[in-house]
């Protein structure tokens, strides 16, 4: 490869590190004085028309940096809610199951205090009336099917079919048992959430109840239920205040885009925005750096904005900035040098090419015109033979 090729790439390559270094700090320098001056009163600074893009810009920057921090805030708030939704559920999923178990609880000992016909339980005989008949049917139902069972298990002997026959009555009997027990429970639940709502409830007398066991406890559970439920809605309203919330944040999201393709699109435009800001930085920076110099073509009130807000520490930022600068050109100014050394040789080699043409073109000419020479030499040899043959004829 030619030296001076090799010369060219380095020098470009140094060019392009230098005007990088250059973009930069004249960048700076243009972000440093747009800052100095963007506190100055408009009346001030009139000439200076960047001042109104730039407040423009960096708005623009606040404004899309304050959207990003309100959809993560949305974002984290939606994350809580459904933390907050998922804890509550399950805390609501408990409190429905041990009241259940406690409607249960009180249920029966409503249906066994009716039963037992003691002064307490008639107390409530009026109140358990409606379900007597069915709780008295599914506990025979029950003792029936147990005693079938005690009976089918306590068989013993007879062959494989007899076994086989035994194990699936036994398996039905098990089923229908398990169902019976399952209704018993429910009819319990019922009973005992009716009376714990006071529907038919009997008021009776604390000092009265008191004297019973089974009225004492049914008297507390009715109270410890009465408490769950209070407990259970407070927890209901609070659920259904954040699944109401959750909504309204899902349909926000519905309309403005998921919160990260928001975020994706702020940032992105906060990108360009910047990218906006840097060619202003950078053409205010070249203004600066221009000023009082021979490329100094500002108007007169602009060059004393430039000239009031520079300062003493930054003439060592203008010094490099020149320097850096002619770097450039004087890089420029060898390339082109080089480049056209390297064009008056190519230009020196096409001349010396097209000479070596036309001498091979002359050589060719000088060869056709002697064989042109022999060729009439050899049409006149030939026409004096014509001539001699004609005598003899």
């Amino acid at each position: 490869m030619d030296d001076r090729k090799r010369q060219i790439g380095e020098l470009e390559r140094q060019k392009k590190e230098q005007a990088a270094l250059l973009d930069s700090l004249l960048a700076r320098l243009g972000e440093t004085f747009c800052g100095r001056i963007a506190g100055a009163p408009p009346e001030n600074i009139a000439a200076f028309g960047e001042l109104a893009d730039y407040r423009r810009l960096q708005d623009d920057i606040a404004a899309s940096q304050a959207s990003i921090l309100s959809v993560e805030e949305q974002m984290r708030r939606f994350k809580e809610l459904e933390e907050g939704i998922d804890a509550r559920e399950r805390e609501e999923s408990a409190f429905i199951q041990e009241m259940a178990s406690m409607h249960s609880s009180l249920g029966k000992l409503l249906l066994d205090a009716c039963a037992g016909g003691e002064a307490a339980g008639a107390e409530y005989a009026e109140f358990c009336a409606p379900w007597r008949e069915q709780v008295e049917a599914l506990l025979s139902k029950i003792e029936s099917l147990e005693e079938r069972l005690v009976t089918l298990e306590q068989k013993e002997g007879g062959n494989v079919f007899t076994w086989i026959g035994n194990g699936a009555q036994s398996l039905v009997l098990r089923t229908f048992l398990t169902k019976a027990h399952e209704n018993l429970d429910q009819l319990r639940r019922n009973v005992g959430e009716r009376y714990s709502r006071g529907t038919g409830r009997v008021p009776g007398d604390d000092a009265q109840a008191g004297q019973y066991g089974e009225a004492a406890e049914i008297e507390r559970l009715y109270t410890e239920i009465g408490q769950k439920r209070e407990e259970l809605l407070a927890l209901s309203h609070d659920l259904g205040t954040l699944r109401e919330e959750k909504k309204n944040l899902s349909g926000s999201f519905s309309v403005d885009g998921s919160p990260h393709k928001q975020i994706q699109n702020l940032k992105k435009h906060i990108a360009h925005i910047r990218d906006e800001l840097h060619i202003l930085y950078r053409r205010v920076g070249t203004d600066a750096a221009a000023i009082n110099s021979a490329a100094d073509n500002e108007p007169a009130e602009r060059r004393e904005i430039f000239n009031a807000y520079l300062h003493a520490e930054d003439q060592e930022t203008l010094d490099s900035a020149a320097r850096i600068n002619g770097s450039i050109h004087d890089a420029g100014v060898r390339i082109e040098k080089l480049r056209a050394s390297l064009a008056i040789d190519d230009e020196k080699a096409k001349i010396e090419k097209l000479h070596k043409m036309i001498q091979d073109k002359k050589n060719k000419i000088t060869q056709a015109e002697k064989n042109i020479t022999e060729f009439e030499a050899d049409i006149r040899d030939s026409e004096a033979t014509i001539e001699k043959l004609r005598e003899l004829l």
